[in-house]
């Protein structure tokens, strides 16, 4: 029930998702899956609303999760975003790097594209091209490293019509994980590059898909609402 209701996508999602996910937990404390749904939901939620608590309860949650099944990366993942994006006291980069390390030596290809997005944060574009070109001349398919691709392209001004063709496999591959962006976040991107290419009609057709795949896409709406 939790999980379905988080995949609603409307504002009030997650906050109702999260007590059924924290009450399973509750019910099967040894239950690692269990555990890493409600953890990730509640570090969702926490960004959302930006309630301290709430994420401290998810961040224990992910990390008891690892202590019982450290092999799961998706759970890596969430919590090496979380120690990276929160504010202090909650974020540490140590603890980052230690997430980022571990999951480097577990899947070397999934820590190479998270690597990307740290230099594309970095403003190191050069950087980030290189090993997204890496890890696509190793995996072609590889969701996250298209993704990550277009998104660097997005953010440097660069290598467009390329980020777009990145882009636009995307959209024919499913999400590699949970934790990577869905199909409505890739159209987005998609309007975001077309707009940048002077391509205005285009760059409609694809926030209108966002929004149909995802109504509550506050940027697609913004950037269509702009357009119009």
């Amino acid at each position: 029930l939790g999980l379905t209701l988080s995949k609603r996508g409307d504002a009030h999602a997650l906050e109702e998702a999260v007590p059924w996910l924290e009450k399973a937990s509750r019910l099967a404390p040894a239950n690692a899956g269990y555990l890493a749904d409600y953890g990730g939901t509640a570090l969702q939620l926490a960004a959302q609303s930006h309630a301290f608590g709430t994420a401290l309860r998810g961040r224990d949650a992910m990390e008891r999760s690892l202590v019982l099944d450290p092999a799961n990366l998706d759970a890596r993942e969430g919590l090496y975003r979380f120690y990276l994006e929160a504010p202090w006291p909650l974020g540490s980069s140590a603890k980052a790097r230690a997430q980022l390390e571990e999951i480097r030596r577990r899947d070397p290809d999934r820590g190479t594209v998270l690597e990307i997005a740290a230099k594309a944060d970095a403003k190191d574009y050069a950087g980030a091209f290189a090993l997204a070109d890496q890890a696509r001349s190793r995996r072609p398919d590889d969701y996250a490293a298209l993704y990550q691709y277009g998104r660097v392209a997005l953010a440097s001004g660069t290598n467009l019509e390329r980020g777009l063709d990145c882009l636009r496999k995307c959209q024919t591959l499913p999400p590699s994980s949970p934790a990577q962006p869905g199909h409505a976040v890739v159209w987005s991107r998609i309007g975001a590059l077309q707009e940048k290419l002077g391509h205005p009609a285009e760059a409609r057709i694809a926030y209108e898909s966002a929004l149909r795949l995802d109504p509550a896409n506050g940027p697609a709406a913004a950037a269509l609402a702009r357009l119009k």
